[in-house]
């Protein structure tokens, strides 16, 4: 016995290695596992030193040190690869579209970060979707890290954050965090960029009569824009465009529901600051204002003067009635690349895009080609009368950039966004996800900051097949009654087999 005397201290050394190795890291028990048995080994093998050169000097006991010493060399090895996988595992991205794949601009935000940023999954379990996603960006960075937080566990720490739902992405910094709820590429990246970006930009919002009030907690108020806005990294402020130039030093201007007769001047300073390289979100409603409407014209913006109707009952899923357009469709643009939830506006002006040699107008966001504009505004009717109302698809969002002249390319590019409807801002609305995602995109993409050249990344979706009714009943066919009965032809065919020989 006392010749295996040294055999629990080996035990116990390997022990340790295997926890820390399984750990990534030398903790405590393992580190203290590990010393306990390198004294034990030590103490085992001064008490039957003897018997161990007697040992060693047999064929036999050689042969036995050899084999367990390359035992040994092959466990090592294996651990030291397990370890080098699990630190910088490879990935190969098979999908088509790269789903994958961190876009290159991402990557270039994850090498570039200057600070400490923390993922903290949410959840009651750990979602493995949006988390090799997660794990996907701190593989890029060694100033990134994931954890997890369980909800029931840390139920104060989840209310400090305005945790709710189970799956939120806090993502953190020193000085400020910012969560996220729908776990995308496009959005973990825009909320790096805003926890870590030192500057505020200054969000201003034009007061006065016939707009929503950026403190009214009302429906129609912008209370809760202004906060989302607040935790998107934004400074919102009131302005008033009554005055000279409020809108100095603004990186967007928004004038949320222009009235029908807009304040005289009012106009011309929102021209002017579109002529210094400004950029406003105009917010119309019904009806507009012939000179906003003669304004709009000539930058290849066509509003019309009815209110839009749907007809399809596509809102009723979401809680919108006819006088509720929904987003059927959104184009290919920065602002929206990656939206594929459906916005609900209020009650709405059609627009649409006309011809002009002033600025590249593009439509945002488009109903369904069931809805029609109604020229009544007093009347309720939702049927189309032919020969007064007019059919659609309509736009109801559409932006539009002007460049500059070789004179004037030092000058900022002057960028409008206008809405033919301004309630999808208004508390009555903003609280639909996609509102509030759509309001902060148009937001970010005329301030111009980092967050616009983040939302212009495409989420790369799954290569999707189209199943017809025949398709779906062959596949019924070949999976229930054809695949479950090879097994017993190929036992009778056996049998045949068998008893034609006998």
């Amino acid at each position: 016995m006392r010749k295996l005397a040294f055999l629990p201290g080996a035990l116990m050394v390997a022990a340790g290695v295997v926890s820390a190795a399984l750990a990534l890291r030398w903790t405590t028990p393992a580190a203290v596992l590990a010393a306990g048995g390198a004294a034990a080994l030590a103490v085992g093998v001064a008490a039957s030193w003897r018997d161990v050169r007697e040992w060693l000097g047999d064929p036999r006991g050689v042969f036995a040190l050899n084999a367990a010493l390359s035992t040994l060399l092959l466990a090592a090895v294996l651990v030291l690869v397990n370890v080098i996988v699990a630190r910088r595992a490879p990935a190969f991205d098979w999908t088509e579209a790269g789903r994958h794949t961190l876009a290159a601009e991402t990557v270039r935000i994850l090498e570039d970060l200057g600070e400490d940023v923390v993922f903290t999954q949410w959840g009651r379990t750990r979602d493995p979707g949006a988390g090799r996603l997660l794990e996907s960006f701190a593989s890029r960075s060694p100033r990134l890290a994931v954890r997890f937080a369980d909800l029931d566990a840390s139920p104060q720490a989840a209310r400090e954050h305005g945790v709710t739902r189970a799956g939120t992405v806090v993502v953190s910094s020193p000085r400020r965090s910012r969560k996220v709820e729908r776990v995308t590429e496009p959005a973990l990246a825009t909320a790096i960029l805003q926890v870590t970006s030192p500057a505020e930009p200054a969000v201003c919002f034009a007061s006065g009569d016939g707009e929503h009030g950026l403190e009214d907690t009302g429906p129609q108020g912008l209370s809760t824009l202004a906060s989302v806005l607040a935790a998107s990294n934004f400074a919102p402020r009131r302005v008033s465009l009554l005055e000279g130039d409020a809108a100095q030093g603004c990186a967007a201007l928004v004038v949320p529901g222009v009235p029908r007769a807009f304040p005289a001047g009012a106009l011309e300073r929102v021209s002017a600051h579109l002529a210094r390289g400004g950029r406003v979100l105009l917010a119309l409603d019904p009806p507009v204002d012939p000179g906003v409407a003669g304004f709009l014209q000539r930058l290849g913006i066509v509003a019309g003067q009815g209110v839009i109707i749907e007809t399809s009952g596509a809102g009723r899923a979401v809680g919108a009635g006819p006088e509720n357009p929904v987003s059927f469709a959104y184009h290919d643009h920065p602002v929206t690349r990656g939206l594929d939830q459906r916005a609900i506006f209020g009650r709405a002006a059609p627009l649409a895009v006309a011809p002009t040699e002033i600025g590249r107008p593009i439509a945002l966001v488009s109903t369904a080609d069931s809805a029609f504009e109604r020229a009544d505004l007093e009347s309720q009717s939702t049927l189309f009368q032919a020969g007064r109302d007019r059919r659609g698809p309509f736009a109801l969002a559409v932006a539009t950039s002007i460049g500059r002249g070789a004179r004037d390319a030092a000058l900022p590019e002057p960028r409008l966004v206008v809405t033919g409807d301004s309630d999808f801002l208004a508390n009555g609305l903003i609280g639909w996800s996609a509102n509030r995602e759509l309001a902060v995109r148009i937001v970010s993409w005329l301030a111009g900051v980092d967050e616009a050249r983040i939302v212009s990344v495409e989420e790369r979706q799954n290569r999707r097949v189209a199943l017809t009714e025949r398709r779906r009943a062959w596949m019924y066919i070949v999976n229930l009654g054809v695949l479950p009965l090879l097994p017993l032809a190929a036992r009778l065919l056996h049998l045949l087999r068998t008893r034609s020989r006998a």
